[in-house]
């Protein structure tokens, strides 16, 4: 919004409609657990962290062609 007074006249934009913001997050979240509320002029958006992940190690024996065990 926004407003001006000056000498003679007195001139306020409001502006309305729909709108699009994108905004990069620093770390992963549950997507399906997203909630959003707008209320008295603010909008609380609510984006849980996901679960770090945890590293599986896997041993792989390499066997050379005609070293076969």
């Amino acid at each position: 919004m926004e407003e001006s007074k000056d000498k003679n006249y007195y001139r306020k934009e409001v502006r309305g409609g729909s709108f699009y913001r994108q905004v990069a997050l620093p770390a992963k979240v549950q997507e399906d657990k997203v909630s959003a509320e707008f209320e008295n002029g603010l909008l609380k958006i609510r984006a849980p962290k996901s679960k770090e992940r945890t590293v599986k190690k896997i041993d792989i024996k390499v066997v050379k062609k005609g070293d076969k065990k």
